[in-house]
């Protein structure tokens, strides 16, 4: 079964997995920044700030490709790890997949889920009812490679045992989503509902469209490029140079030493400045002063405070290398291919993305300026895509809009995915069709086991187990009528299935005293 097929991490690896330097590991930092970054977590959002990594990193799966992995730039890896988490439950058709596709530091925890229950950097979007609907959908997300939350990247090991660091060979854009279609393969999926990306994800959306059409239904792309601009590579070129002139960085070998942390914290600081908005810092900020104090150099202005922190946030929880390693590969992007003239042509380059597409972009985005977006539109609809459709955003969050601003950005997502053609209507159907077989089988039934075991069959269909919310919903459903509230069945169903994703008809019915002995005596004329 699928399930059989994951291969589950247990924990957070910092040396090998993760991004903390093994002088680090043994200094004991290792539950410190895991302590440190939920204790954040709840405190930037309050103050409208994302969460980058997402929780403490446990929990997520590993897809291990042990053969050789060709790069684009002519290099082989001899094996490659893909970190990654789902939620939702994958149809029997396999039809139902939503890949969503990552920014540059991001993890795969993209939304809690029952192996990390905290917050993950896109919590407003997935779930029941959501942006993308855990009802009807099974989402994908991966680490990149090139990352370090699991994915092989610089951090890894080489196989002589040691970490890569400078040895690690340069990757493109597409091989970052060469990686996440190799994923697919191994869970047996075809073919996904939509590739959904923003910034360096709404990259990899746009390529994944381009490049493996007959295996994406639709698009969206959020402040993201078709091709790379001297503007954006410049302002990851100052914060590359930070990281590499931090005398710990030693050409990429430093993970038995020192962290090259102060090139870090100017690299994310240099960052910073790309993802918000002048006008939003403006409104936030000012020229607010911390104090009146004109005898030093340090953090006169709330802005300059605001910036350090930001740089801290990064060190000990992103690996430098990856930085340097991934935002190389976003330089080099380009989706051209020779036109009729033999030039290179956006138009030519994405000839073969046909699918419904959604462009959106921010005015305010510095880092992705809006007429990028808008030239990957008209680029579609002159290479004759005819199912285009771009929104421009007047956020003054920027670019970081895609991951705060769940309110313009939700709904438009969310109708662009279940709407026609290539909608949801067929997954709402088969949806109706399996909870009308529930109704029409309890009929007349007033047995609660008897109804439990109506429920579980119509669900099976044929199979051992059923996924765990598929029973809750129906149960809930069903049993309201019997005087139970949602509230009651909820309790009961984490009382006994905890995380547990899939349960079997005896598992089910050993509920069934804690169901009955809930609802309220009938007394009968």
């Amino acid at each position: 079964t699928l399930g059989d097929a994951r291969a589950r991490s247990a924990a957070w690896r910092p040396h090998r997995l993760g991004c903390l330097p093994a002088t680090a590991e043994r200094d004991g930092v290792v539950k410190a920044v895991g302590q440190g970054r939920r204790h954040f977590a709840r405190a930037v959002v309050e103050d409208d700030e994302p969460i980058y990594s997402g929780g403490d990193l446990a929990g997520y799966e590993v897809f291990h490709h042990e053969q050789q992995f060709a790069l684009a730039t002519g290099a082989v890896l001899p094996e490659m790890k893909i970190a990654y988490e789902t939620w939702g439950e994958l149809s029997a058709k396999k039809d139902n997949v939503i890949l969503l596709q990552t920014g540059m530091s991001a993890s795969s925890h993209a939304s809690s889920n029952a192996g990390n229950r905290a917050n993950g950097w896109w919590e407003d979007f997935i779930g029941p009812g959501k942006t993308l609907d855990t009802r009807i959908f099974f989402v994908i997300c991966t680490n990149n490679l090139g990352g370090c939350y699991g994915s092989t990247g610089p951090s890894s090991l080489h196989p002589d045992g040691k970490p890569y660091g400078s040895r690690f060979p340069r990757f493109e854009v597409y091989d970052q989503v060469a990686a996440q279609f190799k994923l697919l393969d191994y869970l047996g999926i075809n073919k996904v509902h939509a590739a959904v990306g923003a910034s360096l994800g709404g990259m990899q959306s746009i390529c994944s469209a381009s490049r493996f059409p007959d295996r994406v239904g639709k698009l969206v792309t959020i402040s993201a490029c078709a091709k790379s601009f001297p503007g954006s590579m410049a302002f990851r070129h100052a914060q590359r140079c930070a990281i590499m002139t931090d005398p710990n960085w030693n050409n990429g070998d430093y993970y038995d030493g020192a962290l090259p942390e102060n090139g870090l914290r100017l690299a994310r600081q240099i960052g910073t400045i790309t993802y918000r908005s002048g006008k939003e810092w403006q409104d936030r900020f000012g020229q607010g002063r911390l104090s009146e104090d004109r005898n030093g150099l340090q953090h006169e202005f709330q802005i300059e405070k605001y910036l350090s922190h930001q740089g801290k946030k990064w060190v000990n929880n992103y690996d430098p290398n990856s930085m340097l390693w991934i935002s190389k590969a976003m330089d080099g992007f380009t989706l051209e291919l020779p036109g009729k003239d033999g030039k290179p042509c956006l138009k030519a380059g994405l000839a073969a993305a046909m699918q419904p597409a959604l462009v959106i972009g921010v005015q305010h985005d510095v880092l992705f300026p809006v007429w990028q977006q808008k030239e990957i539109a008209d680029s579609l609809r002159a290479a004759g895509n005819k199912n285009v459709v771009y929104y421009e955003l007047d956020s003054t969050y920027g670019h970081d809009t895609f991951l705060l601003n769940q309110i313009t950005i939700g709904p438009a997502v969310k109708g662009h995915l279940e709407q026609e053609p290539g909608g949801a209507q067929h997954l709402w159907e088969e949806k109706a069709a399996t909870f009308h077989d529930i109704l029409q089988g309890v009929g007349e039934l007033t047995s609660v086991p008897d109804m439990m075991r109506c429920i579980f069959r119509a669900l099976a269909k044929g199979s051992d187990t059923v996924p765990q919310h598929e029973l809750l919903y129906a149960t809930k459903l069903l049993l309201a009528a019997d005087g139970l509230h949602d509230q009651r069945i909820d309790g009961i169903f984490k009382q006994k299935f905890r995380s547990q994703k899939q349960v079997s008809m005896k598992e089910f019915l050993e509920i069934r005293e804690d169901l009955t002995s809930g609802a309220p005596e009938t007394y009968l004329p």
